[in-house]
């Protein structure tokens, strides 16, 4: 289950950052733009997790991590807006989604140097958590780690839903993470298929690929290695 954070105080950064100053150097179709306009209130550089701000030394790469919090105006939020974001902050973010029930939820996609070019980031699949009540779920500190990289490990582990294997490295995660969440979709697709199917041969076909899908997805869940 994932948990609430409780941001060290000394992280805190508290910037108002306009939507328009997101996109303005990038390129950015309308489609995206108006669902900044209609999805997002407001977005708040909420805290920098950093070196300097939380006494963990840059390892891997990993030099700092912005958590970014997102005030929507509708129940949830197109994943092109994050991408939007991720593209014009050259550091992993863990986005705080926030909605007018007082819920949030976290968000995050693995986000790497491109291995060709040092000056690029790489940014995955997006993972969330289910929305929790910011009054009732307790908070928690954030984990007690070593160096930057593995702080960034536990927050993504936060948002996956599995654990790290062990020996597993961050990419086999990752990789394995994105693997459930396609099967996890095509699942979705196959039970609707199978609820507006009236002939019984293409039903039985539809629920033997989902019975297939499920299997699969439940050894990826599996912590052995």
């Amino acid at each position: 289950m994932a948990v609430i954070y409780d941001f060290p105080p000394r992280a805190a950064f508290g910037k108002i950052i306009p939507k328009s100053r997101i996109y303005s150097h990038i390129n950015v179709s309308s489609r995206v733009k108006k669902m900044f306009a209609t999805e997002v209130e407001r977005i708040r550089w909420a805290y920098k997790l950093a070196p300097e701000t939380i006494n963990l030394p840059e390892k891997d790469g990993v030099s700092e991590i912005q958590v970014f919090e997102i005030e929507l105006r509708t129940d949830d939020l197109h994943y092109e807006v994050l991408k939007v974001i991720d593209r014009a902050i050259p550091t992993p973010i863990l986005f705080v989604l926030k909605n007018s029930n007082q819920q949030i939820r976290y968000v995050a996609a693995y986000k790497r140097l491109s291995l060709s070019d040092s000056h690029k980031w790489v940014t995955g699949e997006y993972f969330e958590t289910e929305w929790m009540d910011e009054s009732s779920n307790e908070r928690v500190a954030l984990p007690v780690v070593i160096d930057m990289a593995m702080l960034y490990q536990c927050l993504l582990e936060n948002v996956m839903p599995f654990s790290l294997r062990a020996g597993e490295d961050m990419q086999q995660f990752v990789e394995r993470g994105e693997r459930f969440l396609a099967l996890s979709q095509e699942a979705d697709r196959l039970r609707h298929r199978l609820q507006r199917e009236r002939q019984f041969n293409r039903k039985v076909e539809i629920n033997r690929k989902l019975k297939k899908i499920i299997k699969e997805m439940e050894q990826l869940g599996e912590q052995a290695a």
